[in-house]
C-alpha cells in the first residue's frame, strides 16, 4: 500500500497570542503543494520503520503515529513502513507532519478502519500542531494551535520555486524569541480569504495578502536572512517569502516559464531550488 505525503506552504502566518499551555494561537493559511515524501506500508509480525535516506532521529512522528495507533487499537500485528525522504527536514514545509498524518491513515486503512476520522484527528494533534492539515489539504485556515482547520476557497493553480538555504532556524528558539518581539497585527490571514473569494485569479493581489511574522523578525535581527532575501530577489525579481518558521523560502509564479527561468538563474550561481506546484 502506497501514498505520497505532500509538503505546505504558509501563505499567510500570524502568532495572534501565547497559550497557558505554552504553545501559541496562530491564523494562517496553509498551502498544499505537490513535493511529496513517498510511504510503503505492509503487514509485519513487528513494527520496522525505515527512512530513504536515513535521517538522524531515533523516534521521528512515524515512530509516534504507528506506537501510538497500534496501544490504541490493541492490534498484535505490525508493520513494515518505508519513508522515501524528499521534503528537506527542518525546513518548514511540513515533511514530517505530513509523514505523521500519511501513516496513520495508511495504518487505519490496512487494519480496515479500527479507528474513526474524529480519532485519528486527536492521535495526530497529540504528535505535532500541523499534523491536523495534512488530513485535509488544499488550501486551509488553520488557527489555534494548529488543531482547527477548515478548508477555504481554493488557491488557482500557482508553480512554487522553493530555494533552501543553507542555514536553519530552530521553531522552538523562534517561537521563544517572537514572545518579545513586537509584531503590529496586519490581518494578513483575512485579508488572503477575500481576496481568494473574489480575485483567486489576480496574481499581484495574492502576493499583496502574502505575510509571515517570523519573517519580519528574522529580517529584523538575522543580516544572513535578510541579505539572501535581498540577494533572490535581485538575481530573479521576484519576492521570496518565508514557509513556517523556516528555513525554507518560495516565490509563486502564473506561467511555469517564468518560474524555470528563476530556477535557472538561481540553479547558476549555486543555489539549492526545487519547483514545484500548488495541490
Amino acid at each position: 500500500m502506497e501514498q505520497n505525503a505532500y509538503a505546505k506552504i504558509n501563505l499567510t502566518l500570524e502568532i495572534v497570542g501565547k497559550r497557558p499551555d505554552g504553545f501559541h494561537n496562530i491564523e494562517s493559511i496553509f498551502q498544499e503543494i505537490s513535493l511529496c515524501d513517498e510511504i510503503e506500508i505492509e503487514k509485519n509480525n513487528k513494527l520496522d520503520i525505515k527512512f530513504i535516506p536515513k535521517i538522524n532521529a531515533k523516534k521521528s512522528t512515524v515512530h509516534a503515529s504507528a506506537e501510538i495507533f497500534f496501544k490504541k487499537t490493541r492490534i498484535r500485528e505490525r508493520a513494515k513502513i518505508r519513508i522515501k525522504k524528499n521534503i528537506p527536514i527542518k525546513s518548514g514545509l511540513g515533511g514530517g507532519s505530513s509523514d505523521a498524518a500519511t501513516t496513520l491513515l495508511l495504518l487505519n486503512k490496512l487494519f480496515n478502519y479500527p479507528l474513526k476520522n474524529d480519532e485519528i484527528i486527536n492521535i495526530g494533534e497529540t504528535i505535532g500542531s500541523d499534523v491536523p492539515f495534512f488530513f485535509l489539504g488544499g488550501t486551509s485556515l488553520v488557527e489555534g494551535k494548529g488543531g482547527r482547520v477548515r478548508l477555504i476557497s481554493p488557491i488557482k493553480k500557482l508553480y512554487v520555486l522553493l530555494v533552501i538555504p543553507s542555514f536553519s532556524f530552530s521553531t522552538k528558539n523562534s517561537y521563544s524569541q517572537i514572545n518579545g518581539f513586537n509584531l503590529d497585527k496586519t490581518n494578513s490571514t483575512k485579508k488572503l480569504i477575500s481576496v481568494l473569494e473574489k480575485n483567486k485569479y489576480d496574481l499581484s493581489k495574492i502576493e499583496n495578502c502574502l505575510h509571515n511574522d517570523f519573517e519580519k523578525m528574522y529580517l529584523s535581527i538575522d543580516k544572513k536572512f535578510k541579505s539572501t532575501l535581498r540577494n533572490l530577489k535581485q538575481k530573479t525579481s521576484k519576492k521570496f517569502h518565508l514557509t513556517g518558521s523556516g528555513s525554507a523560502l518560495f516565490a509563486l509564479f502564473d506561467n511555469i516559464s517564468e518560474a524555470q527561468q528563476a530556477q535557472t538563474k538561481l540553479k547558476i550561481t549555486g543555489i539549492k531550488t526545487t519547483l514545484t506546484e500548488t495541490r
